[in-house]
């Protein structure tokens, strides 16, 4: 399974710009750091559960949605990334599979 800290960083960044906000805004917000927040958005981070309610706030969202890791939230540029970690991450084995089951998609 891909980083759980990459999809909620990458969730994380996708509301915070369809909120038209940067980091720097969306940091001031949600009392952290830039840094900090740069660092959850990379999926580096490990925020604590006071900080996730603060962006959760700021984003004007709710704990629940953030956490809803539905892929389908991503961008399609997030989910190749995405996509590419997992795979760069896989066995010689399971890559084939995977190989296999795009190949099934595609069709």
């Amino acid at each position: 399974m891909a980083n759980i800290h990459k999809i909620l960083g990458k969730r994380i960044q996708s509301f915070r710009r369809k909120a038209g906000l940067t980091q720097l805004q969306l940091a001031e917000i949600a009392d952290l750091s830039l840094k900090h927040l740069g660092e959850i958005e990379r999926g580096r981070g490990n925020p604590t559960l006071e900080s996730l309610d603060n962006l959760s706030q700021a984003l004007g969202i709710s704990l629940m949605t953030l956490f809803d890791l539905e892929i389908e939230a991503l961008t399609t540029q997030d989910m190749e990334k995405l996509a590419i970690n997992i795979i760069q991450s896989s066995s010689s084995e399971n890559k084939s599979k995977m190989l296999k089951i795009l190949s099934i998609l595609a069709e």
